[in-house]
Parts: C-alpha cells; sequence; structure tokens
C-alpha cells in the first residue's frame, strides 16, 4: 500500500520520463504502446536485431518477439498480479533483468503492463567469468610424477561440484595417462556421508579406466571418521608415503643427488 499524499497535477508521463531506465508500457494483447525518451534511445540497437529500423516501429508490436517461447511466455503473465523480476537472454547478445507490473484502474483490474529493462549483459558476463574461474580454481588438478596425479579436496563437496571434480579428474587421467590419483584429505577434520560417497564414487570410477586411487593427507582425527563411514580406501598420512609405496610397488626408487 503506497503512503504519504499524490500531486494529482503530476503527469503520469513526466513521471515515466523521469525515470532514467528504459520505460515501456503494453496492453493486455502485449503489444507495446509507450516508451519513454530512455527506451527509445537505448533499445534502438536491439530493436535493429528483430528488423526493425528504429523504435517508433517497435510500437505496436508485441512483446514476443523478446522471447524464445512467446506461448510459455504469455502462460506465465497470465498469472502476473503483482511485480516479478526475471532474466532473460536475448538473440544471445543481450542479458536484461526484466520487471514486469501489472497496471490495474480503481476496480483493481488489470488493464496493461509496465515493463523495465536493464541491461545486465556485462554483468552476467562477468559472473560468468567468475563462475568459471571459482570452478577451476575449486577443483585443482597437479601432476606431481610422471604418472601421479594428486587433487586437493577444498571446501564442501556440492553434488554439482563433485560432478565436475570426477569428470575432470577423469578426462584428465585419461588424457595424460595418469596410473595414480592421490585424493588429499588434508585440510578436512572429517569426512561427512556425502563427502565420503563423493570421493568413493571418484575411485571407483578411476578404477574402472585403469588409474588407481589413494587418500592421503589423513590426519588421527579424519582416521576415526574415515571407519566410521565404512570406507575402505588405501589411505596414506602424506603424500611422501603415498609415492614411496607407489614407486616400491614398481620397483623403482628416488636416487638422491650428492
Amino acid at each position: 500500500m503506497s503512503i504519504g499524499n499524490f500531486d494529482q497535477s503530476l503527469l503520469s508521463e513526466e513521471i515515466l520520463e523521469s525515470i532514467s531506465e528504459p520505460i515501456l508500457l503494453a496492453n493486455l494483447q502485449y503489444e507495446i504502446q509507450w516508451m519513454n525518451n530512455k527506451a527509445a534511445v537505448s533499445l534502438t540497437p536491439l530493436f535493429q536485431l528483430y528488423g526493425l529500423r528504429s523504435s517508433e516501429e517497435a510500437i505496436g508490436q508485441s512483446m514476443d518477439f523478446f522471447h524464445s517461447n512467446p506461448h510459455k511466455q504469455r502462460e506465465m503473465m497470465k498469472e502476473v498480479t503483482k511485480s516479478i523480476r526475471t532474466r532473460i537472454t536475448i538473440q544471445n547478445q543481450y542479458v536484461a533483468e526484466t520487471v514486469i507490473s501489472p497496471i490495474k484502474n480503481h476496480n483493481r483490474e488489470i488493464i496493461g503492463y509496465v515493463l523495465m529493462l536493464l541491461d545486465v549483459t556485462h554483468q552476467a558476463e562477468e559472473e560468468q567469468r567468475k563462475n568459471e574461474l571459482i570452478s577451476a580454481l575449486s577443483i585443482p588438478i597437479l601432476r606431481i610424477w610422471n604418472d601421479v596425479m594428486a587433487i586437493p579436496i577444498l571446501g564442501d563437496l556440492t553434488n554439482d561440484r563433485a560432478d565436475k571434480l570426477v569428470e575432470k579428474a577423469l578426462t584428465y587421467s585419461v588424457k595424460h595417462r595418469m596410473e595414480y590419483i592421490l585424493i588429499d584429505l588434508s585440510s578436512l577434520a572429517a569426512i561427512d556421508e556425502s563427502t565420503g560417497y563423493h570421493v568413493n564414487r571418484l575411485c571407483e570410477a578411476a578404477n574402472l579406466i585403469g588409474t588407481k586411487c589413494y587418500v592421503v593427507g589423513v590426519s588421527p582425527s579424519l582416521s576415526l571418521s574415515i571407519v566410521q563411514s565404512n570406507m575402505k580406501w588405501e589411505t596414506f598420512t602424506h603424500v611422501q608415503q603415498a609415492i614411496q609405496y607407489i614407486l616400491a610397488s614398481n620397483h623403482l626408487e628416488i636416487s638422491q643427488k650428492l
């Protein structure tokens, strides 16, 4: 509910023109009826993607051309009784935060819609790059020997992150012909059921492609947690112990230079 006193001398069009964001008005048939000057200027390149030479030609056009699935959008609009906010991608070039609000008469009947389009293309690109960077950094793979790779488990293993971990580990293992994967749990004080499941899934999947998994970085408290989870892993306290075990298994040793 609004508060305060609204000056009736104020014109609605002047109010909408004063807003520094693109504003469009549409009728019940979702046809564009009006837009403020900000929309007319900033949305011209967008309209041109749809074959319109200018913003003036957008007047009377259906908003359907913004959407790849107009039928689904119309079904959603039928449920709009108050302002909604959604993000849409237009022509794979623009990403816009769209605020849609119904316009109601004195009888509370919807007679049209007001749309505010906020161009967040740059923001979306930055978010994507950030997510890709976080994803890459959160699943590091370290090649520590000719055919030995290590994967430090940092933070919680969510389902999505675990899926990426398994995929990345198996892909790297096959591509570089890794024979051993050292799963480093040294950053964990305990292992919960979910993390244990995902680590076990990685070990089983790696075994299917001929890559052996060892769990390293096992502290006394973590060893108790692993026992309680009933996981049957081959474990080592330190990475060095695992390397020595691998070398001994292959009848190799590290020669020290004086």
